[in-house]
C-alpha cells in the first residue's frame, strides 16, 4: 500500500523538502539513470542502516520530477557475485527492457589489503522487464578479463551503444597508483566483453591515483570525458575538495582516442593519450560528487550528482547521522558560447514555485557582519535588501549583477566577491568545520559575476553562477532552519526569489 509520509519528524533533523533522502541509512552515488516507459528511474548507493558493511542500490522512480516513490533496495549484495557491496554501474533501455550494469564487490576471507590482492571486481548485469523487478544475476566480465598492471580498484561501467557495437567504460587503479580507464567492447551487451582501448595521462604523472565514475557526454557535435579523479592533491583555488569531479574536453571520440592502445591485454601499462591539462572541474562547493549524466525521452543530457563525498564522514561534523546524504536536483547540460559545459535545473522543478518575493530594504538581515572570512574585518550593508521564508526553503535569483558584494543565508553561509576571487564561505557551527571554498573570477567565460541562481533547501544548497556555467553545491547546518533570511548586497539589476513546495514522497519508511 502506498503511504505519504511527513519526513519531519523531529526538531533540527535538517530534513528537506524537495531532495532526494532516505528515511534512515546512506545514500551516495547516483547509478542507473534512465528515463523506461515515460518514467524517470534514479538509482544510489544505498545502505538501510548505517554504519553498515554491505550496500547495493536504492530506488526512485517518477513520472513528473516532483513525486518520488522509494523502492528501497533494488539491488542488494545477496550472492557470491556481490556478497560485500553492489557497487556503482549505469543503465541502458533497450529492446522494451532495462539493462542494468554494476561492479558486484567480493573481498577474500583472511588477510588482505584489498587495494592490490584479495578482491574481486564482478562487472555483474541484471535486467528489468518492468523498472521494479530484476532478473537473475549474470557475471560479464571478471578480474581474469582485466590488464595485468590493474590493482583490485576496477569498477563503475558505464555501458552504451556506438559504432554499432555495446561499449563499456571502466575506472581503475594500477598497481603503481596511477589512474587508468578500460574499454571493452561486445557484439551482444552480455558474452565476449574484450579489451578494446585504455587511456591514462600523455605525461605519465599520475593525475591522482583512481580515476572512477566514467561517462561519455555529446554536446554541440562534440565528446566530453567525464571521470572523477581520486588522490589529485588540493590547491587553494583548484582540487579543494578531497576527491573531485570533472572532465576532459575530446578531440573526435572517446572510444577513437583509446582504441589507440596498442598492446591492449598485453601492455604494461594503460595508453597514455589524455591531457591532464585540459580537464574542468564541474563543481567548486563543498558537497558534489560521482554524477552520471543519461538521455531521456527528450533527448536532454541530464546530470545528477551526490552532495556528499567519500571517505570523509569523520573529517567533518554530520549531524544527520540516522540519514546520511542527499542528490542534487537534475541538472539538464548545455554548450555556452564559449564552448563550456553549463548545468541548469531542469524546468519541471519550477512547479515548485510559490509565490514571488521581491527583496528590500526592510527584508536585510542585520546591519553588519564579517567581511569574506577574516574575524577582524567589518563592512557595513546598509543599502542591502534581503527576505524571509519561514520554511527553510527559496529559489533566489540574481541578474545583472555588477561589481563586488555578498549572498548571505541568515549569519551562517556566504557567497562573496571580492576583487577577482568568488568565495563561499561558512561562518559558524553551520559548515561543521569547513571554512571556503573558491572559484576565480577568471574562470568565468564573461570574466566578471553576472547572475546567481541560489536554490536553498533547509540543508542543501545548489549555486548556479552565469547560466550555470560554473556551481557550488554545499550542505550546511543552521541552528534556525523554520526562518531563513537571505540578504544581498550586490548592485543587481534583479533580485527577487520564490517561495518553494515540497516533493510528494511515496513509501519512504
Amino acid at each position: 500500500m502506498q503511504m505519504h509520509v511527513n519526513l519531519d519528524y523531529r526538531q533540527h533533523n535538517w530534513r528537506l523538502g524537495f531532495h532526494l533522502q532516505t528515511a534512515v541509512g546512506w545514500l551516495s552515488d547516483p547509478n542507473g539513470l534512465c528515463q523506461f516507459n515515460g518514467e524517470y528511474h534514479i538509482f544510489h548507493q544505498y545502505a538501510p542502516r548505517w554504519p553498515w558493511a554491505g550496500h547495493g542500490w536504492g530506488h526512485w522512480t517518477s513520472r513528473d520530477l516532483t513525486t518520488w516513490e522509494f523502492h528501497r533496495g533494488a539491488i542488494i549484495p545477496e550472492m557470491e557475485l556481490d556478497k560485500n557491496g553492489s557497487y556503482s554501474g549505469s543503465a541502458v533501455v533497450r529492446d522494451g527492457q532495462m539493462w542494468c550494469y554494476y561492479t558486484g564487490n567480493v573481498l577474500a576471507p583472511g588477510k588482505h589489503n584489498y587495494d592490490y590482492e584479495g578482491r574481486q571486481a564482478n562487472e555483474t548485469l541484471v535486467i528489468s522487464e518492468d523498472g521494479r523487478t530484476f532478473s537473475d544475476r549474470k557475471l560479464v566480465l571478471g578480474n581474469d578479463g582485466y590488464p595485468d598492471y590493474c590493482s583490485c580498484h576496477v569498477r563503475d561501467p558505464k555501458v552504451w551503444w556506438q559504432n554499432d557495437t555495446w561499449n563499456m567504460l571502466l575506472g581503475a587503479r594500477t598497481m603503481d597508483d596511477h589512474p587508468a580507464m578500460l574499454l571493452y567492447q561486445s557484439p551482444d551487451g552480455v558474452n565476449d566483453w574484450k579489451l578494446a582501448g585504455s587511456c591514462t595521462t600523455i605525461s605519465g604523472e599520475p593525475f591522482g591515483y583512481m580515476w572512477e565514475c566514467p561517462n561519455i557526454v555529446s554536446l554541440g557535435g562534440r565528446e566530453f570525458f567525464f571521470v572523477c579523479p581520486q588522490g589529485v592533491p588540493s590547491q587553494v583555488t583548484k582540487f579543494q575538495n578531497n576527491f573531485n569531479s570533472g572532465y576532459f574536453p575530446v578531440e573526435g571520440t572517446v572510444i577513437d582516442l583509446l582504441s589507440g592502445d596498442p598492446d591492449l591485454m598485453d601492455a604494461e601499462k594503460p595508453y597514455g593519450c589524455i591531457d591532464e591539462n585540459t580537464f574542468v572541474e564541474l563543481d567548486y562547493g563543498f558537497d558534489f560528487y560521482a554524477p552520471q549524466v543519461f538521455t531521456d525521452e527528450k533527448g536532454r543530457q541530464i546530470l545528477e550528482g551526490w552532495m556528499g563525498l567519500p571517505d570523509i564522514e569523520m573529517q567533518y561534523q554530520v549531524p544527520t547521522y540516522e540519514w546520511l546524504h542527499t542528490l542534487t536536483w537534475l541538472r539538464e547540460l548545455s554548450l555556452n558560447e564559449a564552448g563550456n559545459i553549463c548545468q541548469w535545473p531542469l524546468p519541471e522543478y519550477d512547479a515548485l514555485h510559490g509565490d514571488r518575493v521581491e527583496f528590500t530594504n526592510e527584508g536585510a538581515a542585520d546591519s553588519c557582519g564579517k567581511l569574506g572570512t577574516s574575524n577582524y574585518d567589518a563592512f557595513c550593508i546598509c543599502g542591502a535588501k534581503g527576505a524571509k521564508f519561514a520554511n527553510g526553503t527559496a529559489d533566489v535569483y540574481l541578474k545583472g549583477i555588477e561589481g563586488e558584494g555578498r549572498l548571505m543565508l541568515n549569519g551562517d553561509l556566504e557567497l562573496v566577491v571580492i576583487g577577482d576571487m568568488i568565495e563561499l564561505a561558512f561562518h559558524g557551527i553551520a559548515g561543521g568545520y569547513r571554512t571556503v571554498r573558491r572559484l576565480p573570477v577568471a574562470e568565468l567565460s564573461a570574466g566578471k559575476l553576472e547572475d546567481v541562481r541560489m536554490v536553498v533547501d533547509t540543508s542543501a544548497v545548489e549555486i548556479y553562477i552565469n547560466g550555470g556555467e560554473k556551481t557550488m553545491s554545499t550542505r550546511w547546518w543552521p541552528q534556525e532552519i523554520t526562518n531563513l533570511s537571505v540578504t544581498s548586497t550586490f548592485n543587481a539589476e534583479e533580485t527577487y526569489a520564490y517561495e518553494m513546495g515540497r516533493f510528494t514522497f511515496l513509501n519512504v519508511c
